[in-house]
């Protein structure tokens, strides 16, 4: 689909899901029952942008991301604003973002109407209260999505993870499930370090600059591997909890081909 009846597009859909957002502000209920209102009709627009898109989502043990009886801190790598979609759209979630995407147009206002958690990475003052927002909603059974790389990446490997907000799982009695993301395709031909700047999102390029790139693109696919849920009580702290978690994800970011019980089969996106 061209670029403008992609725009053209965008703009109904953008509209339908503010409008949705502010009816359901205006709900009179608690901030429990909104919250669920808002997760619960995310994945529909998130489906919808990503046919729109062109993302193909290639999605390994499903069964890993079925409903479950408390909330889960879900830990993904990150390399794009299409990974909040691509998971958006997999599973009604709660995303933990920073205070500075908050005022930032378009996509602050989208972050709004899905009722996202903001933090403040670059201060640690807020963070005790942080954690235990994270927490409380944990406790009310949502799935909350945190990216512990902090920023996206170059995709070249699996940033350290930044471990404080793991102590909002610690105090949630929450598992925590590991989700490796890893892009595989770019216009039916492999993702490779010439093309992968029209999906990958870093080092200071402008939203506005990199958006009608990735718009050009006439088709993305992406595959999604849950892994195997880390439990809380089997670890001694927030900092065994991130290691353990990273060393899962680059595991199986890095792998060239992935096993049958972990993975997706895929070609190494380096080559």
């Amino acid at each position: 689909m061209p670029i403008f009846l992609k725009s053209l597009v965008i703009v109904p859909l953008l509209l339908s899901y503010g409008v949705l957002s502010c009816a359901i502000s205006l709900v009179p209920a608690g901030a429990r029952t909104r919250r669920k209102l808002r997760t619960g009709s995310t994945p529909f627009f998130a489906r919808w942008a990503l046919i729109l898109f062109g993302v193909r989502v290639h999605l390994k043990h499903h069964e890993r991301l079925r409903r479950h009886a408390g909330g889960r801190l879900i830990v993904a790598n990150h390399v794009s604003y299409a990974d909040v979609l691509v998971i958006a759209s997999l599973a009604p979630s709660v995303f933990i973002t920073s205070v500075e995407l908050k005022h930032t147009p378009l996509l602050g206002a989208l972050a709004r109407f899905g009722g996202c958690l903001f933090v403040e990475r670059r201060k640690a003052s807020g963070l005790k209260r942080e954690i235990e927002d994270i927490s409380k909603v944990l406790g009310q059974g949502f799935n909350v999505i945190l990216f512990p790389e902090g920023t996206t990446s170059n995709g070249e490997r699996v940033q350290p993870f930044k471990n404080s907000l793991f102590d909002a799982a610690v105090a949630a009695r929450a598992d925590v499930l590991p989700l490796c993301l890893r892009y595989t395709g770019i216009n039916s031909k492999p993702v490779t370090n010439r093309n992968k700047d029209s999906i990958f999102y870093y080092g200071g390029v402008s939203f506005r600059k990199h958006f009608p790139r990735f718009l050009s693109l006439s088709s993305i696919d992406v595959h999604v591997l849950p892994l195997r849920a880390l439990k809380v009580h089997g670890h001694a702290s927030r900092k065994e909890l991130a290691g353990e978690a990273h060393q899962a994800i680059s595991a199986a970011y890095s792998s060239q081909t992935f096993d049958e019980s972990d993975g997706v089969a895929g070609e190494e996106p380096w080559s």
